[in-house]
């Protein structure tokens, strides 16, 4: 699974090789995630990490294009019950944002595109115990991300960044009213809010 995503990164940056200016760098932040209409009505937000590479190419003055390879901690945190201490549950995902970004100034960014996801794992803690909940849930999760980046100096900057998900998550199993299983759906989607630092280390210009 990670080859091929390396790869597709890998051909997607040479693609774009013939525009201007390129800028390859590192970021890293936080994600406050949940998951909606998963069929509970108690859970709430979670905090998880991302981080990974990019790459920003300038097609012109105002535009540019952003390209990241990250890994993802998604899900959402379960509250106490009288039968357990309550829990969280993690979606760990390589995702892929594929953006597009207007520049009013040199300082500012709107970004705006796709966010392709693979689960890597699922797991769910509960009073101490983790378990593999990968089987339940989908390998692929489609989300539409809409933030904005502001650059500091020296290639520093910062980004706030909401994506919102698509994909429906989580297998459930329909029953009648005796209990027997009468067929299967599918619920749940992600939610996150993303705030993150960000670091370019080089720039080129084609010629």
């Amino acid at each position: 699974m990670k080859r091929p995503l390396l790869t597709t990164f890998l051909v997607i940056f040479c693609l774009i090789q013939s525009f201007g200016q390129i800028s390859f760098g590192l970021k890293a932040g936080l994600n406050l995630g949940d998951i909606k209409n998963i069929g509970l009505t108690d859970h709430s937000t979670r905090l998880g990490l991302n981080g990974g590479l990019f790459t920003e190419i300038e097609i012109s003055e105002k535009f540019i294009t952003r390209q990241e390879l990250l890994y993802s901690i998604k899900g959402c945190k379960f509250p106490s019950t009288e039968f357990n201490g309550g829990g969280t549950l993690s979606l760990n995902y390589f995702s892929i944002p594929l953006l597009g970004g207007f520049r009013p100034n040199d300082k500012f960014t709107i970004l705006l595109g796709p966010e392709f996801g693979f689960l890597m794992s699922a797991n769910s803690k509960f009073d101490g115990s983790n378990h593999d909940v990968s089987k339940n849930f989908r390998k692929f999760d489609l989300a539409m991300n809409l933030g904005s980046s502001f650059n500091l100096k020296n290639g520093l900057g910062f980004e706030l960044r909401y994506s919102h998900g698509f994909e429906k998550l989580v297998d459930v199993s329909i029953t009648d009213q005796s209990g027997n299983e009468i067929g299967n759906d599918k619920v749940g989607s992600n939610r996150v809010f993303q705030i993150g630092v960000f670091y370019k280390l080089i720039k080129s210009r084609k010629p």
